[in-house]
């Protein structure tokens, strides 16, 4: 029994790698068509998701957001950003191993080990200056040219694309995390670590997400805009241009607006005025 099972997995990890290696090379195979700016030929499909999205927001996950922040202290807050991001540690280190960044990985293992001490609660390593860092398998393939190919919006998990999505997939499948317990329990527990997620990202961004949807004229289009240079800055490790506006960046910079994952976060500062006139191709 002991080895047909072990043949049952390698037979499944041996499919996953074909069909990675194939959809990588079918990306790969649309270059001409993702490098395009306002390339979403998904456009109204995903319009419809993300209505669905925002109407969950509104029901569900802004109203517990809303009792999460008044109820819950920002030490415990802190703590629960913490323990998720830790429990994302294994996935850093083994994306900075594939992308050969080996000082960053040894950063990253170190944040890792300290932080296991009160089991990612408690972000020791910060006080070390050793600072958080997200990467992902998506970051890993743009960083070897795979091109992001169609945007995508995902019900629940919000935007996305080809790449990123196959990325999700991947960090989940790597990630030892993944395999404690028993299987009747990791979808609870993969079902709650995203829920915690979803909560604690809404809590922290609350009124700058309010505020994008308020003052948007076109919201979809500007999470669209927002979330491509999010990871274009991500993939050149904060090289790349992250405006999301043509106007000169100096100009632009007026009023704190973040937006935050427990995996990342990024800062840009635009003003309430000015976010009406943000690009939204």
């Amino acid at each position: 029994m002991g080895d047909l099972g072990l043949k049952s997995k390698d037979n499944i990890a041996k499919r996953f790698a074909f069909v990675l290696l194939s959809l990588c090379v079918l990306l790969s195979g649309c270059k001409t068509i993702t490098n395009l700016s306002d390339d979403d030929p998904l456009e109204p499909l995903n319009r419809s998701i993300f209505g669905f999205n925002e109407g969950v927001d509104q029901i569900i996950l802004r109203p517990t957001a809303i009792a999460y922040k008044e109820l819950i202290p920002d030490p415990i807050r802190s703590g629960i950003r913490n323990v998720l991001r830790w429990l994302n540690g294994p996935v850093i280190v083994i994306n900075d191993l594939a992308q050969a960044n080996l000082d960053q990985a040894r950063n990253d293992s170190l944040r890792f080990l300290m932080n296991t001490t009160s089991l990612g609660f408690i972000d020791i390593a910060s006080d070390f200056d050793i600072k958080y860092k997200q990467e992902d398998f998506g970051q890993t393939l743009g960083s070897y040219g795979v091109p992001s190919g169609p945007y995508l919006i995902l019900p629940l998990l919000g935007p996305s694309n080809t790449r990123d999505a196959i990325g999700r997939v991947v960090d989940y499948l790597v990630n030892p995390f993944s395999y404690v317990g028993n299987a009747n329990s990791r979808t609870p527990y993969t079902v709650s670590k995203n829920i915690s997620a979803a909560v604690s990202f809404r809590s922290e961004n609350f009124d700058q997400i309010d505020d994008l949807r308020s003052n948007s004229l076109d919201a979809y289009a500007k999470v669209r805009t927002i979330y491509r240079q999010q990871r274009r800055s991500a993939i050149n490790n904060g090289k790349a241009s992250v405006d999301i506006s043509a106007q000169d960046p100096s100009k632009l910079f007026e009023e704190p607006l973040t937006f935050s994952t427990n995996e990342n976060k990024t800062e840009r500062k635009v003003s309430r005025n000015q976010i009406r006139n943000v690009d939204t191709k």
